[in-house]
């Protein structure tokens, strides 16, 4: 392990324990209760409104730059923020006098809701996909969520967990498990190739992989409840800002080649993108800049080639070498 690489490791791991110590403690405790019904339902809308609109945003911009990994992360947290929002709206007392469960199983399938689009990434991470699976995902499980939300206003057909309890043990922790893994993907990412966006998503969704511990205890109102909320909301805050400002600066390169190299770097290529490289394709600003002609030509070569065809490694390869090449000459020079 390089020093770089530690240092991403030792810093998720810091901030995992940062996360989730405080939610097991408030948890076994029970302390920090504030359970006035008014005070959960405006909370839990605003959050649920904030984090659908700034996941949403990173969700469209993902679809239209092709960064199939950031689409399948900002999915998985619109299709949350939607059933925050619901869930507030569901808060006995409040907005919705209902039967209460339509209040506690939207809570718990916020959490839920992300397992498919992330699972789905870490299959496919290992490997060039130039299908559409991961759109046509990502669009399916916000269409879900709202679907869902919807229907559990005219009937609550999911029942939530109870407490403490092996089913909801077992929820949580698939939940827990997969948002880790996807954490601890993207924090390779980010020690390999000197990535600090690749570096905030890692921190999100270990920061958001602590909410599924409130559902173990329960408790609306309860301590642990509102840490969740909270992780929830920074979880989801990092990663939109993290998928924003990389598109705004990797827009160029991902017309050359879409996510191929932008957020699923190479890997299953087998090329490595020298840390000096990705910088020096960040910088490019002034549409005159000389190196901009690699990028012409190479998208020229990649334009030649029917729509049809699969681009296997074999075809595609030589030209990225070509590409990067040309770029890792002049970041080398410069």
């Amino acid at each position: 392990m390089n020093v770089r690489s530690g240092n991403v490791s030792r810093g998720v791991t810091l901030l995992g324990v940062a996360a989730f110590g405080p939610a097991l403690v408030l948890g076994l405790t029970g302390a920090g209760s504030a359970s006035s019904p008014w005070v959960i339902a405006t909370v839990m809308v605003a959050s649920g409104v904030l984090c659908t609109a700034a996941a949403g945003a990173s969700l469209v911009v993902s679809v239209r730059l092709r960064f199939t990994e950031n689409a399948l992360v900002a999915a998985a947290f619109t299709a949350a923020g939607l059933l925050v929002l619901a869930h507030g709206l569901f808060s006995p007392g409040a907005f919705f006098d209902g039967t209460g469960k339509e209040f506690g199983a939207s809570g718990q399938l916020s959490a839920l809701f992300c397992v498919p689009t992330l699972a789905f990434l870490l299959a496919t991470r290992d490997r060039l996909d130039r299908s559409s699976t991961w759109r046509t995902l990502s669009l399916l499980i916000v269409v879900a969520a709202a679907g869902t939300a919807i229907t559990l206003l005219f009937t609550p057909f999911f029942t939530p967990f109870t407490p403490e309890t092996a089913s909801v043990a077992l929820a949580a922790g698939v939940a827990i498990i997969v948002q880790l893994l996807a954490a601890r993907h993207f924090a390779q990412l980010a020690a390999r190739f000197d990535d600090h966006y690749s570096a905030a998503l890692a921190a999100a969704l270990t920061v958001n992989a602590a909410v599924p511990v409130f559902f173990y205890f329960g408790g609306p109102g309860s301590g642990a409840y509102w840490w969740a909320h909270g992780m929830c909301m920074i979880g989801v805050s990092l990663a939109a800002i993290a998928i924003w400002f990389k598109a705004r600066q990797a827009q160029a390169l991902s017309m050359l080649v879409g996510s191929v190299v932008t957020t699923k770097p190479m890997r299953e290529l087998q090329v490595d993108i020298a840390p000096a490289v990705l910088r020096s394709l960040k910088s490019i600003t002034d549409p005159s800049d000389p190196r901009l002609a690699v990028v012409y030509a190479t998208g020229d070569d990649l334009a030649a080639m029917s729509v049809e065809q699969d681009l296997r490694p074999a075809s595609v390869l030589p030209i990225l070498k070509r590409a990067l090449q040309a770029f890792e000459a002049g970041a080398v020079r410069s």
